[in-house]
Protein backbone atom coordinates (compact mmCIF):
# COMPACT_ATOMS: atom_id res chain seq x y z
CA UNK A 1 0.00 0.00 0.00
CA UNK A 2 2.85 2.36 0.78
CA UNK A 3 4.21 1.96 -2.75
CA UNK A 4 0.76 2.42 -4.28
CA UNK A 5 0.19 5.58 -2.29
CA UNK A 6 3.53 6.95 -3.39
CA UNK A 7 2.72 6.34 -7.06
CA UNK A 8 -0.77 7.78 -6.74
CA UNK A 9 0.57 10.90 -5.10
CA UNK A 10 3.16 11.39 -7.80
CA UNK A 11 0.44 11.15 -10.44
CA UNK A 12 -1.71 13.56 -8.47
CA UNK A 13 0.97 16.24 -8.49
CA UNK A 14 1.69 15.78 -12.18
CA UNK A 15 -1.97 16.05 -13.19
CA UNK A 16 -2.67 19.09 -11.03
CA UNK A 17 -4.43 21.91 -12.90
CA UNK A 18 -4.94 24.96 -10.73
CA UNK A 19 -5.63 28.21 -12.57
CA UNK A 20 -4.99 31.59 -10.98
CA UNK A 21 -7.53 34.37 -11.11
CA UNK A 22 -6.26 37.26 -13.20
CA UNK A 23 -7.62 40.78 -12.94
CA UNK A 24 -5.85 44.05 -13.49
CA UNK A 25 -2.79 44.03 -11.26
CA UNK A 26 -1.93 47.15 -9.31
CA UNK A 27 1.64 47.21 -10.53
CA UNK A 28 2.34 47.95 -14.21
CA UNK A 29 4.06 45.27 -16.27
CA UNK A 30 7.84 45.59 -15.98
CA UNK A 31 9.84 46.80 -18.96
CA UNK A 32 12.68 44.35 -19.65
CA UNK A 33 15.69 44.79 -21.92
CA UNK A 34 15.91 41.22 -23.17
CA UNK A 35 14.46 40.17 -26.52
CA UNK A 36 12.23 37.71 -24.65
CA UNK A 37 11.25 37.22 -21.03
CA UNK A 38 8.86 35.02 -19.10
CA UNK A 39 7.76 34.71 -15.48
CA UNK A 40 5.80 31.65 -14.34
CA UNK A 41 4.57 30.16 -11.07
CA UNK A 42 6.78 27.10 -10.60
CA UNK A 43 4.19 24.61 -9.39
CA UNK A 44 1.38 25.26 -11.86
CA UNK A 45 3.39 26.67 -14.76
CA UNK A 46 0.96 29.57 -15.09
CA UNK A 47 2.33 32.62 -16.89
CA UNK A 48 2.44 35.84 -14.86
CA UNK A 49 4.52 38.00 -17.22
CA UNK A 50 5.51 37.53 -20.84
CA UNK A 51 7.46 39.24 -23.60
CA UNK A 52 7.93 37.56 -26.99
CA UNK A 53 7.50 34.19 -25.30
CA UNK A 54 7.32 32.23 -28.58
CA UNK A 55 10.14 33.92 -30.49
CA UNK A 56 12.89 31.45 -31.43
CA UNK A 57 16.19 32.69 -30.04
CA UNK A 58 19.71 31.46 -29.33
CA UNK A 59 19.91 29.92 -25.88
CA UNK A 60 23.66 29.45 -25.22
CA UNK A 61 24.60 27.37 -22.16
CA UNK A 62 21.09 27.14 -20.74
CA UNK A 63 20.95 24.25 -23.24
CA UNK A 64 22.74 22.23 -20.57
CA UNK A 65 19.60 22.10 -18.42
CA UNK A 66 18.20 19.55 -20.88
CA UNK A 67 21.41 17.53 -20.61
CA UNK A 68 21.12 17.66 -16.82
CA UNK A 69 17.55 16.34 -16.92
CA UNK A 70 18.68 13.36 -19.02
CA UNK A 71 21.67 12.67 -16.74
CA UNK A 72 19.42 12.71 -13.67
CA UNK A 73 16.97 10.31 -15.32
CA UNK A 74 19.82 7.96 -16.18
CA UNK A 75 20.99 7.93 -12.56
CA UNK A 76 17.48 7.46 -11.18
CA UNK A 77 16.87 4.54 -13.56
CA UNK A 78 20.06 2.85 -12.35
CA UNK A 79 21.77 2.93 -15.76
CA UNK A 80 24.63 4.96 -14.31
CA UNK A 81 25.75 5.79 -10.76
CA UNK A 82 27.14 8.99 -9.28
CA UNK A 83 30.25 7.07 -8.23
CA UNK A 84 30.97 5.71 -11.73
CA UNK A 85 34.36 6.85 -13.03
CA UNK A 86 34.57 8.29 -16.54
CA UNK A 87 37.73 8.41 -18.64
CA UNK A 88 37.68 11.71 -20.50
CA UNK A 89 38.04 11.52 -24.29
CA UNK A 90 40.14 13.84 -26.44
CA UNK A 91 36.94 15.13 -28.02
CA UNK A 92 35.52 16.19 -24.66
CA UNK A 93 38.79 17.62 -23.40
CA UNK A 94 39.21 19.75 -26.54
CA UNK A 95 35.85 21.53 -26.17
CA UNK A 96 36.20 25.28 -26.26
CA UNK A 97 34.19 27.94 -24.48
CA UNK A 98 33.23 27.53 -20.84
CA UNK A 99 35.17 24.62 -19.30
CA UNK A 100 36.20 22.89 -16.09
CA UNK A 101 39.51 22.06 -17.83
CA UNK A 102 39.53 18.28 -17.69
CA UNK A 103 42.22 16.49 -19.69
CA UNK A 104 42.25 13.59 -22.12
CA UNK A 105 42.59 10.37 -20.12
CA UNK A 106 41.53 12.03 -16.86
CA UNK A 107 39.44 9.80 -14.60
CA UNK A 108 36.59 11.67 -12.92
CA UNK A 109 33.29 10.64 -11.35
CA UNK A 110 29.89 11.29 -12.86
CA UNK A 111 29.00 13.28 -9.75
CA UNK A 112 31.93 15.65 -10.34
CA UNK A 113 31.07 16.00 -14.04
CA UNK A 114 27.45 16.81 -13.18
CA UNK A 115 28.54 19.50 -10.76
CA UNK A 116 30.99 20.80 -13.33
CA UNK A 117 28.04 21.28 -15.67
CA UNK A 118 25.90 22.94 -12.99
CA UNK A 119 28.51 25.13 -11.32
CA UNK A 120 30.90 26.10 -14.09
CA UNK A 121 28.78 25.33 -17.17
CA UNK A 122 31.54 23.07 -18.45
CA UNK A 123 31.25 22.28 -22.16
CA UNK A 124 33.91 19.61 -21.69
CA UNK A 125 32.01 18.00 -18.81
CA UNK A 126 28.77 18.03 -20.81
CA UNK A 127 30.32 16.30 -23.81
CA UNK A 128 32.02 13.74 -21.55
CA UNK A 129 28.63 12.84 -20.06
CA UNK A 130 26.99 12.76 -23.51
CA UNK A 131 29.55 10.21 -24.67
CA UNK A 132 29.01 8.06 -21.57
CA UNK A 133 25.23 7.98 -21.96
CA UNK A 134 24.74 7.91 -25.74
CA UNK A 135 28.14 7.04 -27.19
CA UNK A 136 28.53 10.36 -28.99
CA UNK A 137 27.47 13.97 -28.75
CA UNK A 138 25.35 13.61 -31.88
CA UNK A 139 23.34 10.70 -30.46
CA UNK A 140 22.92 12.52 -27.15
CA UNK A 141 21.50 15.56 -28.97
CA UNK A 142 18.80 13.28 -30.39
CA UNK A 143 17.89 12.32 -26.82
CA UNK A 144 17.72 16.01 -25.94
CA UNK A 145 15.34 16.83 -28.79
CA UNK A 146 13.19 13.84 -27.85
CA UNK A 147 13.10 14.93 -24.21
CA UNK A 148 11.97 18.50 -24.90
CA UNK A 149 9.14 17.18 -27.08
CA UNK A 150 8.07 14.99 -24.15
CA UNK A 151 8.02 18.13 -22.00
CA UNK A 152 5.66 19.84 -24.43
CA UNK A 153 8.20 22.12 -26.09
CA UNK A 154 7.16 23.03 -29.62
CA UNK A 155 9.47 25.90 -30.57
CA UNK A 156 12.93 24.56 -29.72
CA UNK A 157 15.64 22.58 -31.50
CA UNK A 158 19.12 21.56 -30.37
CA UNK A 159 22.23 20.83 -32.40
CA UNK A 160 24.87 20.72 -29.65
CA UNK A 161 24.86 19.51 -26.05
CA UNK A 162 26.29 22.74 -24.70
CA UNK A 163 24.77 25.63 -26.62
CA UNK A 164 27.76 26.70 -28.72
CA UNK A 165 26.25 28.71 -31.54
CA UNK A 166 24.52 27.15 -34.51
CA UNK A 167 21.80 28.89 -36.51
CA UNK A 168 19.60 25.79 -36.14
CA UNK A 169 20.02 25.71 -32.34
CA UNK A 170 17.31 27.74 -30.63
CA UNK A 171 14.66 27.87 -27.92
CA UNK A 172 11.66 29.97 -26.97
CA UNK A 173 11.15 31.56 -23.57
CA UNK A 174 7.97 29.49 -23.13
CA UNK A 175 9.87 26.25 -23.82
CA UNK A 176 12.78 27.27 -21.59
CA UNK A 177 10.32 27.80 -18.75
CA UNK A 178 8.90 24.29 -19.30
CA UNK A 179 12.42 22.84 -19.27
CA UNK A 180 13.27 24.78 -16.10
CA UNK A 181 10.08 23.65 -14.39
CA UNK A 182 10.82 20.01 -15.20
CA UNK A 183 14.39 20.32 -13.90
CA UNK A 184 13.24 22.05 -10.73
CA UNK A 185 10.89 19.18 -9.91
CA UNK A 186 13.96 17.00 -9.36
CA UNK A 187 15.41 17.39 -5.85
CA UNK A 188 18.94 16.49 -6.98
CA UNK A 189 18.84 19.23 -9.59
CA UNK A 190 17.73 21.66 -6.88
CA UNK A 191 20.68 20.63 -4.74
CA UNK A 192 23.37 21.11 -7.39
CA UNK A 193 21.84 24.22 -9.00
CA UNK A 194 21.50 26.03 -5.68
CA UNK A 195 25.06 25.58 -4.43
CA UNK A 196 27.38 28.60 -4.73
CA UNK A 197 30.53 26.51 -5.03
CA UNK A 198 31.88 22.96 -5.18
CA UNK A 199 35.27 21.27 -4.89
CA UNK A 200 36.38 18.49 -7.24
CA UNK A 201 38.89 16.19 -5.59
CA UNK A 202 42.32 15.54 -7.16
CA UNK A 203 42.43 13.07 -10.07
CA UNK A 204 45.08 11.14 -11.96
CA UNK A 205 45.65 14.24 -14.12
CA UNK A 206 45.08 17.01 -11.57
CA UNK A 207 46.86 16.65 -8.24
CA UNK A 208 45.36 19.86 -6.80
CA UNK A 209 41.67 19.39 -7.56
CA UNK A 210 39.35 22.15 -8.74
CA UNK A 211 37.30 24.79 -6.97
CA UNK A 212 34.16 25.53 -8.97
CA UNK A 213 31.99 28.61 -8.50
CA UNK A 214 28.43 29.04 -9.69
CA UNK A 215 28.31 31.49 -12.60
CA UNK A 216 24.92 32.85 -11.51
CA UNK A 217 25.65 36.08 -9.64
CA UNK A 218 22.42 35.94 -7.64
CA UNK A 219 23.33 32.46 -6.38
CA UNK A 220 26.92 33.40 -5.51
CA UNK A 221 25.43 36.46 -3.78
CA UNK A 222 28.40 38.55 -4.87
CA UNK A 223 26.06 40.94 -6.67
CA UNK A 224 22.33 41.43 -7.09
CA UNK A 225 21.36 39.92 -3.75
CA UNK A 226 17.67 39.03 -3.79
CA UNK A 227 15.62 37.50 -1.02
CA UNK A 228 14.46 34.00 -1.91
CA UNK A 229 16.74 33.23 -4.86
CA UNK A 230 17.52 29.51 -4.87
CA UNK A 231 19.39 28.81 -8.09
CA UNK A 232 19.37 28.98 -11.86
CA UNK A 233 21.46 28.70 -15.00
CA UNK A 234 23.47 31.18 -17.02
CA UNK A 235 24.44 31.26 -20.67
CA UNK A 236 26.48 33.43 -23.03
CA UNK A 237 27.72 33.43 -26.59
CA UNK A 238 28.64 36.43 -28.72
CA UNK A 239 25.63 35.86 -30.98
CA UNK A 240 23.12 34.97 -28.26
CA UNK A 241 24.28 37.58 -25.80
CA UNK A 242 23.41 36.69 -22.23
CA UNK A 243 20.71 34.22 -21.20
CA UNK A 244 19.51 33.50 -17.68
CA UNK A 245 17.10 31.26 -15.79
CA UNK A 246 16.43 32.04 -12.12
CA UNK A 247 14.13 30.45 -9.58
CA UNK A 248 13.19 32.05 -6.28
CA UNK A 249 10.93 31.03 -3.41
CA UNK A 250 9.24 32.94 -0.60
CA UNK A 251 7.03 30.86 1.65
CA UNK A 252 4.81 28.65 -0.52
CA UNK A 253 5.32 30.83 -3.59
CA UNK A 254 7.99 29.78 -6.07
CA UNK A 255 8.66 31.63 -9.33
CA UNK A 256 10.75 30.87 -12.42
CA UNK A 257 12.16 33.66 -14.59
CA UNK A 258 13.56 33.25 -18.11
CA UNK A 259 15.51 36.12 -19.72
CA UNK A 260 16.79 35.61 -23.28
CA UNK A 261 19.26 37.68 -25.25
CA UNK A 262 20.18 40.58 -22.99
CA UNK A 263 23.56 42.10 -22.20
CA UNK A 264 25.64 42.05 -19.02
CA UNK A 265 23.86 43.28 -15.94
CA UNK A 266 20.62 43.74 -17.89
CA UNK A 267 19.98 40.03 -17.31
CA UNK A 268 19.87 40.49 -13.56
CA UNK A 269 18.04 43.80 -13.70
CA UNK A 270 15.34 42.18 -15.87
CA UNK A 271 15.14 39.20 -13.53
CA UNK A 272 14.68 41.37 -10.46
CA UNK A 273 11.94 43.40 -12.19
CA UNK A 274 10.03 40.25 -13.08
CA UNK A 275 10.46 38.67 -9.65
CA UNK A 276 9.33 41.88 -7.97
CA UNK A 277 6.25 41.94 -10.19
CA UNK A 278 5.38 38.36 -9.28
CA UNK A 279 5.98 38.58 -5.54
CA UNK A 280 4.36 42.01 -5.19
CA UNK A 281 1.17 41.16 -7.06
CA UNK A 282 0.48 37.48 -6.45
CA UNK A 283 0.49 34.96 -3.63
CA UNK A 284 0.44 31.18 -3.53
CA UNK A 285 -1.83 29.27 -1.17
CA UNK A 286 -1.18 25.65 -0.16
CA UNK A 287 -4.68 24.85 1.16
CA UNK A 288 -3.94 21.39 2.56
CA UNK A 289 -0.58 22.13 4.14
CA UNK A 290 -1.87 22.48 7.71
CA UNK A 291 -3.90 19.26 7.72
CA UNK A 292 -2.35 16.32 9.54
CA UNK A 293 -4.47 13.37 8.44
CA UNK A 294 -6.05 12.25 5.16
CA UNK A 295 -9.13 13.36 3.25
CA UNK A 296 -12.44 11.66 2.60
CA UNK A 297 -15.62 12.78 0.93
CA UNK A 298 -18.95 12.91 2.74
CA UNK A 299 -22.42 12.19 1.40
CA UNK A 300 -22.58 15.57 -0.31
CA UNK A 301 -19.16 15.32 -1.99
CA UNK A 302 -17.45 17.92 0.22
CA UNK A 303 -13.98 17.15 1.52
CA UNK A 304 -13.33 16.75 5.20
CA UNK A 305 -10.61 15.19 7.31
CA UNK A 306 -10.91 11.49 7.96
CA UNK A 307 -9.47 8.15 6.88
CA UNK A 308 -9.82 8.09 3.12
CA UNK A 309 -10.98 9.85 -0.02
CA UNK A 310 -13.11 6.94 -1.16
CA UNK A 311 -11.98 4.91 -2.99
CA UNK A 312 -8.59 6.64 -2.93
CA UNK A 313 -6.12 6.78 -0.07
CA UNK A 314 -3.52 9.55 -0.26
CA UNK A 315 -1.30 10.83 2.58
CA UNK A 316 -1.83 14.57 2.91
CA UNK A 317 1.87 15.35 3.12
CA UNK A 318 1.93 14.92 -0.67
CA UNK A 319 -1.01 17.29 -1.07
CA UNK A 320 1.30 20.05 0.19
CA UNK A 321 2.28 20.40 -3.46
CA UNK A 322 -1.26 21.38 -4.42
CA UNK A 323 -1.20 25.16 -4.67
CA UNK A 324 -3.52 27.94 -5.80
CA UNK A 325 -2.23 31.27 -7.05
CA UNK A 326 -4.26 34.37 -6.19
CA UNK A 327 -3.73 38.06 -6.52
CA UNK A 328 -2.47 39.69 -3.35
CA UNK A 329 -5.80 41.39 -2.61
CA UNK A 330 -7.84 38.18 -2.95
CA UNK A 331 -8.76 36.37 0.26
CA UNK A 332 -7.98 32.68 0.73
CA UNK A 333 -11.17 32.40 2.81
CA UNK A 334 -13.15 32.44 -0.45
CA UNK A 335 -11.55 29.20 -1.62
CA UNK A 336 -13.79 26.13 -1.43
CA UNK A 337 -13.13 22.49 -2.25
CA UNK A 338 -15.48 19.77 -3.46
CA UNK A 339 -14.94 16.11 -4.34
CA UNK A 340 -16.60 14.75 -7.47
CA UNK A 341 -15.92 11.33 -8.98
CA UNK A 342 -12.12 10.89 -9.20
CA UNK A 343 -11.13 14.53 -8.77
CA UNK A 344 -11.49 17.33 -6.32
CA UNK A 345 -12.49 20.73 -7.53
CA UNK A 346 -11.23 24.05 -6.23
CA UNK A 347 -13.39 27.16 -6.54
CA UNK A 348 -12.94 30.81 -5.64
CA UNK A 349 -15.99 32.83 -4.66
CA UNK A 350 -18.21 30.17 -6.21
CA UNK A 351 -16.32 30.00 -9.53
CA UNK A 352 -14.31 26.88 -10.39
CA UNK A 353 -10.64 27.74 -10.96
CA UNK A 354 -9.05 24.30 -11.11
CA UNK A 355 -9.11 20.61 -10.27
CA UNK A 356 -6.82 17.80 -9.22
CA UNK A 357 -7.35 14.38 -10.78
CA UNK A 358 -6.84 11.32 -8.59
CA UNK A 359 -5.87 7.96 -10.09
Amino acid sequence: MRFICKVLCKILVITMIICPLFVDAEEVYPIVNAKAGLLIEANTGKIIYEKNKDEKLAVASMTKMVAQIIILEQVESGKIKWSDVVTVSKNAADMGGSQIYISEGEKITIEDLMKGISMASGNDATVAMAEVIAGSEEKFVKLMNKKVKELGCTGSHFVTTNGLHDDDHYVTARDMAKISKAALENETFRYVACKPNYYIAPTNKDKHGKELWNHHKMVKRTMFNYDGVEGGKTGYTTKAGGTLVTFAKRGDQELIVVDLCAHGYELYEDTIKMLNYGFNNYKTIAPFKTMNTVLKDDTYGFLKTGNELSPYKIPLKHLNDVTVMLEKNQSASKLTYKCKDNKYIISYDGKQIGSVKLH
